[in-house]
């Protein structure tokens, strides 16, 4: 998962005007030679992750203290809401330098009057992206600590310094002046300019920071305005509501003895059986998800599975009114629905695009997902003794299969988590990284304070050529309290620095300035400092940038004194996942920072960290790596692909599962919500049956438990857009030669280097060499669809 800060999101770079360098495939990038220090950075890797003790050695004591992430600014918890305080100051002071130099409403001043057009929209952008920065410095640094950090007052101190940012922020998002100066230096440029290629990272931070002014009513009367406020403040509050309900435990079920005992005494001892003989259970913890898995009795398996699947009255209501309201803040700000609010800025752009790309995938998925079913169905003719071949209901879907892979296992099957340590797969990913990127981890020495927790492991991430160019800390194992679940935080972005002349910020302050910016803050010229940064110059590039920070969180379990934690193969998947996601970071340096790594459109994000997936599907990528944490014996191919084939069993039915979901997404934020009959259930029906391979069944309701609604509404899409064109990619350049460096340096200048920064679309068709895919639109997304998610 990916996070990253969602309010004002002030993005540009002009990271385009760079054009990429050819590769440089230098004997010395091939060498297969490794110094004494290169081998002791690579086994380190290793030891620092799967030793509960090796740790130790990278602790340093300096005199000269440092503070968390190692900002010496940020030494204690009350230190974070006074850095935020100097921050909101600072950003007040750009805040009047961009609205006196740019202003239409002081046109007078030297600044705007001494530059072109072209010159004055840049240097604009540029403060846009500086004072955004300055913001997301510390807002994306509370979110990182309230979210990981184990002491209670550093969690407080991070919520209060991120509710202060966020509320000066939005006073930002209804700043009638600041909108106007943006959308002046913009408009001064002729259309036909504007598209110039060498503009296109500046502008698309511009028409972000446009965008955000006019969800928020920037360009509405006061009353309308008003009433939009209104409701945004719904919005968010209906947000959580359904979010929280979505995670509500279904009703319990109950089951006797006597349909327990078919699963076995084993079972059964984990029971508790009440004076009647019944046990309950929830249908949705690990006991419930075994009866729906293996329980032979049908009647059992429906009565698990629609209990998963009901809600009440009033979280159905949330629902419903969290998508009027989306569609009726749409229609104020000039949209047809939610959906053309949420793919404004998407690669997709229209919501009739995104219908066409999953109608498309369907039709390619749909012949092997009835091939896949006719399979449950011939097992199931077999076990219900049936002269015909049955339904298979969705309470059969996992039995049925789980009953297959089982069969198809081989008295050889192996289980592969002995072979992925936590130690030995980043160990891996460096070791392909170098081979495809020139790109290596090294384990960093840090000050006890500067991480949240003793478990945190800090690394350099460093290039051949160009050296130290980030820092990723991995806080990867379980602890009481941790938020769950995998996760990428972008702490700190690439940014151009040695544009910012800070110092003229303060001819922007007159001495007679009283403005209280939020709450009883005051803009002062003391006390007005930014969270500070270290910034270094880059090969080949002109100018100084302040180098990435990204934190990578997962839940695996600890290392013991006699065993290092070993992954299951889902595991692995996501540990490559998520690092696709770093590495998106370390290599998309930017000039804007708003452009920078994963800071791109939402149907762009996922296609790094999904296409880092597919590596695990290569033998020549696993030798690097899976080695038994016993004995070092490597994970054999035969091994290897015998686990690969039973993951990948039944996927086309899972495919057709998510196919449905983007689906009723794309109907729940169309039109179709102000119809005065909508039902959300209804709805979902309709679409199981138009989609679906499996039948609707009546009075069920699982729309509820659909999480990403939230966060994700009419973008679900994305993941399944992001796979096939990762698949693709997978095929056309590295399913071949997973290693191969030419290739890797294509995907670094054609794709990663840009973050955001150039036309997706382009970024992609060079990548796949193919012209249709550069012009985008609907027939490119058809086709990206008719690729399907595989290679067949």
């Amino acid at each position: 998962m990916l996070r990253r800060s969602k309010l004002i999101q002030f993005n540009f770079s002009c990271s385009a005007v760079n054009k990429p360098k050819p590769y440089n495939l230098s004997p010395r990038q091939f060498s297969t030679n490794r110094s004494k220090e290169h081998s002791e950075h690579d086994q380190n890797l290793q030891n620092i992750f799967d030793s509960s003790t090796f740790k130790s050695q990278f602790k340093t004591n300096n005199l000269n203290s440092t503070g968390i992430l190692n900002y010496p600014q940020l030494k204690t918890p009350n230190d974070l809401v006074l850095t935020a305080e100097k921050t909101i100051r600072r950003c007040a002071l750009i805040v009047n330098r961009i609205c006196s130099s740019f202003s239409p409403f002081r046109p007078d001043h030297e600044t705007r009057k001494s530059l072109d057009p072209t010159t004055a929209f840049i240097r604009c952008v540029g403060m846009f992206d500086r004072l955004s920065d300055g913001l997301c410095r510390m807002i994306d640094l509370a979110e990182l600590l309230r979210n990981l950090h184990p002491d209670s007052n550093w969690i407080q101190a991070s919520d209060q310094a991120h509710d202060l940012l966020c509320r000066y922020m939005n006073t930002l998002n209804t700043h009638r002046e600041l909108y106007s100066s943006l959308d002046d230096v913009l408009n001064r440029i002729p259309e036909e300019e504007q598209k110039n290629p060498k503009l296109f990272a500046s502008r698309t931070v511009a028409l972000q920071f446009l965008r955000d002014f006019r969800r928020h009513g920037i360009h509405l009367s006061s009353k309308e305005r008003s009433k939009l406020v209104d409701l945004t403040d719904r919005m968010l509050i209906l947000g959580r509501a359904f979010f929280s309900n979505s995670a509500n435990p279904s009703s319990l079920i109950e089951i006797n003895k006597s349909e327990a005992l078919l699963l076995g005494q084993r079972f059964i001892n984990q029971l508790d059986f009440n004076s009647r003989g019944l046990s309950e259970i929830d249908p949705t913890d690990w006991h419930g998800l075994t009866l729906l898995r293996q329980h032979p009795l049908e009647s059992v398996r429906k009565r698990v599975w629609m209990s998963q699947n009901q809600s009440s009255e009033s979280e159905i209501d949330v629902l419903e009114t969290l998508l009027r309201t989306r569609h009726e803040f749409a229609k104020l700000t000039g949209k047809s629905n939610w959906s053309e609010v949420a793919l404004e800025d998407k690669m997709a752009s229209r919501p009739e695009n995104v219908m066409n790309f999953l109608s498309q995938l369907s039709n390619k998925t749909r012949p092997s997902a009835i091939d896949e079913l006719r399979e449950l169905q011939r097992l199931k003719q077999q076990h219900i003794s049936s002269s015909q071949l049955p339904t298979i209901y969705p309470w059969d879907r996992d039995y049925y299969a789980n009953l297959i892979t089982q069969a198809e296992r081989t008295p050889s099957s192996v289980s592969v988590s002995p072979y992925f340590s936590v130690g030995r797969c980043i160990q891996g990913l460096s070791r392909l990284f170098e081979r495809i990127y020139g790109i290596s981890f090294r384990v960093e020495s840090h000050q006890p304070e500067e991480v949240w927790d003793p478990s945190v492991v800090k690394i350099g991430v460093w290039d051949e050529n160009e050296g130290r160019i980030g820092t990723i800390y991995c806080d990867l194992f379980y602890r009481d309290g941790k938020t769950t679940g995998a996760a990428h935080y972008t702490v700190l972005c690439s940014r151009r620095t040695d544009l910012d002349d800070e110092q003229a910020d303060f001819e922007f302050l007159e001495s007679d300035n009283d403005q209280i910016l939020v709450d009883d803050l005051r803009l002062s010229k003391i006390d007005c400092e930014l969270l500070n940064v270290p910034v270094s110059q880059r090969r080949n590039r002109i100018g100084t940038f302040q180098r990435p920070v990204v934190v990578f969180s997962c839940s695996f379990d600890p290392p013991t004194a006699h065993q290092p934690s070993l992954l299951n193969w889902s595991d692995v998947e996501t540990l490559f996942h998520e690092m696709g996601h770093a590495m998106h970071s370390m290599i998309g340096q930017t000039e804007y920072h708003n452009v920078a790594g994963t800071r791109c459109p939402t149907d762009l994000v996922e296609l790094p960290s999904i296409l880092m997936e597919h590596f695990t599907s290569s033998p020549e990528v696993l030798r690097l790596f899976a080695r038994h944490w016993k004995d070092d014996r490597p994970l054999s191919d035969e091994s290897h692909q015998t686990h690969l084939s039973s993951q990948s069993r039944f996927r086309a039915i899972e495919t057709n599962s998510q196919i449905v979901m983007a689906a009723v997404d794309q109907f729940y934020h169309s039109n179709r919500i102000s119809e005065c009959d909508f039902n959300s259930s209804k709805g979902w029906n309709l679409i199981q049956t138009e989609f679906g391979i499996l039948p609707s069944i009546p009075n069920t309701s699982w729309q509820t438990k659909f999480g990403h609604l939230h966060g994700y509404g009419s973008s679900y899409y994305s993941y399944l857009f992001d796979r096939a064109i990762a698949a693709k990619v997978w095929k056309e350049l590295f399913e071949d030669n997973s290693l191969s460096r030419e290739n890797g340096e294509k995907l670094k200048s054609e794709l990663l280097e840009w973050g955001g920064g150039r036309d997706p679309w382009l970024s992609v068709g060079n990548l796949l060499k193919n012209d249709l895919i550069k012009e985008g639109g609907i027939e490119a997304i058809g086709l990206i669809g008719s690729w399907g998610l595989w290679n067949e």
